[in-house]
């Protein structure tokens, strides 16, 4: 046996224990987290990180609430009827207001889109 031949035959066992070693690890890893699929403790810390994100998320879903709630309940102010006795008493301020409304209604198509931008927002 040559030293060319000897060199090709310790790189191949040296490669192939290496090959082995490195499967087993694998097996054994796998069998590890197959034994331990059931216990999923979670740590002190990440529940604390958790809650601080559930916190914040809550806060923050709550003022996109209220803004929504001012929002409309300003619309249902601005396209509240007026009394019979307003419009009586004012024929031209009542139709201003009549083309105002329209000019708000046209516009409102874009808003609603921005109304649905903000709720799929996260």
């Amino acid at each position: 046996m040559g030293f060319e031949e000897m060199v090709v035959a310790l790189v191949g066992a040296i490669g192939g224990i290496a090959l082995v070693g490195f499967i087993f690890a694998k097996i054994v890893g796998l069998t590890k987290a197959w034994i331990n699929r059931n216990n999923t403790a979670i740590t002190e810390e990440d529940f604390d990180r958790l809650a601080r994100a559930f916190m914040e998320h809550r806060k923050r879903s709550e003022r996109r609430i209220q803004h929504l709630e001012a929002i409309i309940a300003g619309e249902d102010e601005i396209k509240a009827p007026q009394t019979l006795s307003e419009s009586s008493e004012k024929p031209e301020v009542s139709s201003e207001t009549i083309e105002i409304d329209e000019e708000q209604q046209e516009s409102s198509g874009g808003d609603d889109g921005n109304l649905r931008n903000m709720l799929h927002e996260r």
